[in-house]
């Protein structure tokens, strides 16, 4: 039995592996049915990614699991470093010039005259958006500020990125805790969809995931800590969630369920929010309203969304497609639902995010790794089933399968939000079904 689940475990990690090692070959989609052929090999690799961490409670000793783990979550990384990256590199790379020649990117958009210097030595230029000024955090910006003077090849902020998510694996490894923490983190650092947004795509969210993890794992500590040492686990998780809160703003979704947490030690979590402020001063805030520019999201167009869909083909049309008016909805349902887990802050904390998810009027791949580690400690494996589905997304750069590019058909929304549910409702019957549950 034990060599049986064993085999399974090798077949599936290797097919998990030889697939996702493919999308090598199918990532130049500006030739004629490449994004079609990634997508397919995508889901390949994650359908095998969904058999290896099943089958991957194994008697093999803490070692060999560990061995098997790390060498797995490697291997991804690795393989997928060659992949060409996504086009928001060269805005990091862009926003990491111009800061260099001393501008300020929330002030200066890409197409004013003055940078033709800078466009004409940077190629890839022409990939970002010309008419929008800086939209990310500060602390973002000033790590693109950073990266530039080390360098500028892409090679190098992949790299970063993967070892940030290594680390967040550690992290998560910690946090999950147990002899059966590295079964349970495999379900988070063998997905596909997590190693290609950050060692393939070259997206930055794992910059954001690190700190996020840290912040989570000091308030586990500050409710086991007693006397002189009670403030110092609530600090440390301030200043992780202020870290990722510079980075990326999502995490702010979360302070409610933290203030939840940490009851009247909640003050220090003003610093959570200094933090952000503090590293905006030297793009000249608040004189400069670069806040301001960070919202230029909510103008753009609504893309490839779970949710709003559906209400806008029925009940709500919105023809210019424009998402600036979900925003104070989103706001709103994640503070009902912060309180609906008032007594349960870790289940709180993956709903608020679930459900800000689910309400987004853009959910690009990458946004579901935000949730994933959340997902993989709370055992809410229907995110996992989605986080291979939505590679469905990158169909978009195959415009012949649509009159409208950018736009998905119902069919496509199917694709991706039919198997996620129906693995919610298979989770949700298996644990009612469990001795007790009644």
């Amino acid at each position: 039995m034990r060599h049986g689940k064993l085999l399974q475990l090798s077949f599936a990690i290797a097919a998990e592996i030889v697939f996702f090692a493919v999308l090598n070959c199918f990532d130049d989609w500006t030739i004629e049915t490449m994004p079609v052929k990634f997508v397919e090999s995508a889901f390949l690799s994650g359908i095998a990614y969904l058999v290896a961490v099943s089958s991957f409670e194994i008697e093999l000793g803490t070692r060999g699991k560990a061995m098997i783990f790390w060498g797995v979550a490697i291997a991804l990384r690795l393989i997928a470093l060659p992949l060409v990256p996504s086009d928001d590199l060269w805005r990091y790379q862009w926003e990491g010039k111009i800061q260099s020649a001393g501008l300020n990117p929330y002030v200066i958009a890409p197409d004013d005259p003055k940078l033709d210097e800078i466009r004409q030595s940077f190629p890839e230029s022409h990939n970002i958006n010309r008419n929008t000024r800086a939209m990310y955090p500060p602390g973002a910006e000033l790590l693109f500020a950073a990266f530039n003077r080390i360098s500028d090849r892409p090679l190098f902020y992949k790299f970063l990125f993967a070892m940030a998510d290594l680390a967040a694996v550690a992290l998560l490894l910690r946090l999950i805790g147990g002899n059966a923490r590295h079964e349970a983190a495999a379900w988070y650092a063998w997905n596909p969809l997590v190693a290609y947004s950050f060692a393939g795509a070259a997206h930055f969210d794992s910059l954001m995931i690190l700190p996020m993890l840290g912040g989570i794992i000091f308030l586990l500590r500050s409710e086991k800590t007693e006397s002189r040492e009670k403030w110092i686990g609530p600090l440390l998780a301030a200043i992780c969630f202020g870290i990722a809160i510079s980075i990326n703003a999502v995490p702010v979704l979360l302070l409610l369920p933290c203030i939840f947490a940490l009851r009247l030690r909640a003050i220090v979590l003003a610093i959570a929010v200094a933090i952000p402020g503090l590293l905006s001063v030297p793009y000249g805030f608040p004189s400069v309203r670069m806040w301001n520019s960070i919202g230029e999201l909510n103008h753009l167009t609504r893309l490839n969304d779970l949710f709003w869909w559906l209400i806008e083909e029925t009940l709500w049309p919105n023809p210019h497609q424009m998402n600036y008016r979900y925003s104070v909805i989103i706001i709103g349902c994640a503070i009902v639902v912060s309180f609906l887990f008032v007594r349960n802050w870790k289940r709180g904390m993956l709903w608020v995010l679930g459900t800000a998810l689910v309400l987004s009027p853009v959910f690009n791949p990458w946004y579901c790794t935000w949730i994933l580690p959340l997902a993989t400690w709370r055992r809410a494996y229907a995110w996992h089933v989605l986080s291979v589905t939505v590679f469905a997304y990158y169909l978009f750069w195959d415009e012949r399968l649509f009159q409208l590019p950018w736009r998905a058909e119902p069919w496509m929304h199917g694709l991706i939000i039919v198997p996620a549910l129906a693995a919610l409702v298979l989770f949700v019957k298996r644990k009612s079904d469990l001795p007790g549950s009644a």
